[in-house]
């Protein structure tokens, strides 16, 4: 049983293009707002939601998490929802769309993988989530948000 084939989906110019593609149909209306940045570093108030793909015949799969500062999440979130810009997010709101974005970046870099692979329901929470291996980070500005998408290795 070996490791999904990371090789594609692990390449940063295809994760932002992933993300791109994502917040320009989610959010933006089409338009590509969505910019490379830095990536994050510590955040005291950090919002994370991930899915893992995995297939049936292995223990190994692969972790895509989107992370971002709790108000830069609730921006996306309100974006997604269409709420107003001082609208107040709920904690099913942020669940939710937050959730969302993590599942269809997470089932857009699934479909790249050349083997079959299963994805798992989002999980959103408020502790960094990591696994084995970072195998890929990508830093995006968004408006005035800051996210960032990373892939690790679980096992």
């Amino acid at each position: 049983m070996s490791p999904l084939d990371t090789a594609t989906v692990a390449d940063t110019e295809q994760i932002l293009a992933v993300a791109q593609e994502v917040f320009a149909a989610l959010i933006d209306d089409g338009e590509v707002l969505l910019m490379e940045a830095e990536p994050l570093g510590p955040v005291d108030d950090v919002v994370v939601a991930w899915v893992d793909m995995t297939r049936a015949d292995s223990p190994f799969g692969i972790r895509t998490s989107v992370r971002a500062p709790r108000e830069d999440a609730y921006a996306v979130v309100r974006a997604l929802l269409r709420m107003t810009p001082g609208e107040e997010v709920t904690e099913d709101d942020l669940v939710d769309a937050f959730g969302e974005i993590a599942n269809v970046v997470g089932g857009n870099l699934k479909s790249l993988l050349p083997e079959h692979a299963v994805l798992s329901l989002p999980t959103v929470a408020t502790a960094p989530t990591m696994g084995d291996e970072l195998i890929a980070q990508v830093g995006l500005a968004w408006r005035d948000a800051a996210l960032t998408i990373c892939l690790w290795t679980i096992s």
